[in-house]
């Protein structure tokens, strides 16, 4: 059986490898709560009467937290909560024992990081909101996330947002837009298949073109990390973002996953060999519409948020990051943390010796 020490060591580590949403030490939270106040007749021991409900006590915990119920990624995302390496039933059951009689101090510790977590956020949050276009840089609000080890699981989700937020304004700005027409000359075909006409390409034999504004789509939210779609555009493109410096294989990886004909890729920084040139060598070329590195996101941003466009073009980009900010992080939004700490009867006070907040932040 571990000790206490070697279980509480294996929550610290789930704790401090979770990205800002905090899925998982919720829903550890949530089973502790459950086995202590007997509810659901939970044994701890038995992973089977909580492996899959784990998720479902989360979302129920999301909802009094924020108010919404939030979906998080697929069974296996799950699954990996209590696996060998992370918090498997024997580690339970040790935290289980000492939850139980302490009365929840270890779902207070959990809840107990939340807060910290949250009250960085709502920071990062308010000076967004109240940067003006001119004083807005973006190397150092990436850097933010960068740098506190609070965030560095987040970081690939605060790239995406800031890569959506400026293609969809530039896009809108530029009144963009693209046309779906069909050859007049297959007219017969497009009368025998005006339902599949009208239903799939929104066309008929009346109105054989349309023209739509140009625009960008996220995927989601979903936190599994994968090499799949990030956004995907009406006007052909899909794109895929990664703070991280690209590689031919890391080329050839999403080349493989993503089913489009053109790919726009999104990272830190290329290799220094000449990247266009493998991907020609492989057969890659053709596929690739462009790579995009965090040198031309900062130039892009300098332009909209400085000079002639602040007004216009930067305060709606900083208005769209601050908007996919707020969907990405719901610890933006109005918080009832702490009613919920005082419904469950969490005193933090009691935080203290191995279970002192201040000894996860050092570690």
């Amino acid at each position: 059986m571990p000790t206490l020490s070697e279980a509480k060591s294996r929550l610290d580590k789930l704790i401090r490898k979770s990205r800002t949403h905090f899925y998982k030490p919720i829903a550890i939270a949530e089973t502790l709560y459950r086995n202590r106040v007997g509810e659901d007749n939970v044994d701890l021991s038995e992973l089977e009467q909580y492996r899959r409900r784990s998720e479902t006590w989360c979302q129920l915990a999301y909802a009094a937290l924020y108010g919404k119920i939030k979906s998080a990624s697929n069974a296996r995302y799950w699954d990996q909560l209590f696996d060998p390496a992370v918090l498997p039933p024997e580690m339970l059951v040790v935290l289980g024992e000492e939850n139980r009689r302490t009365s929840g101090l270890v779902e207070t510790y959990i809840y107990a990081n939340l807060v910290d977590k949250s009250a960085a956020i709502l920071g990062l949050a308010s000076s967004l909101r109240s940067v003006s276009p001119q004083d807005f840089g973006l190397a150092q609000f990436i850097s933010r996330f960068e740098n506190d080890p609070r965030f560095k699981r987040s970081v690939d989700k605060v790239y995406e947002i800031v890569v959506y937020a400026l293609f969809s304004a530039v896009t809108r700005h530029l009144r963009a837009t693209v046309t779906l027409a069909v050859d007049l000359r297959q007219k017969e075909v497009l009368v025998d298949f005006e339902d599949f006409a009208r239903l799939v390409l929104g066309i008929d034999s009346t109105h054989p073109q349309i023209t739509h504004p140009a625009r960008l789509y996220r995927v989601g939210t979903a936190n599994a990390a994968d090499a799949g779609l990030d956004m995907w555009a009406n006007f052909g493109p899909a794109v895929q973002v990664k703070h991280l410096s690209l590689s031919p294989e890391d080329v050839d990886d999403i080349c493989t996953y993503i089913q489009a004909d053109q790919i726009i890729i999104v990272c830190k920084s290329m290799e220094a060999i000449s990247i266009e040139s493998v991907l020609q060598q492989v057969g890659l070329g053709g596929r690739i519409r462009g790579i995009i590195t965090e040198q031309h996101l900062i130039k892009w941003y300098g332009i909209a948020c400085g000079g002639k466009y602040y007004g216009t073009l930067g305060a709606d980009l900083l208005e769209a990051l601050r908007n996919e900010f707020a969907l990405e992080f719901p610890l933006t939004q109005d918080l009832q943390v702490h009613a919920f700490l005082a419904e469950r009867h969490y005193d933090v006070s009691q935080l203290t010796d191995l279970w002192s907040l201040q000894r996860i932040q050092e570690e």
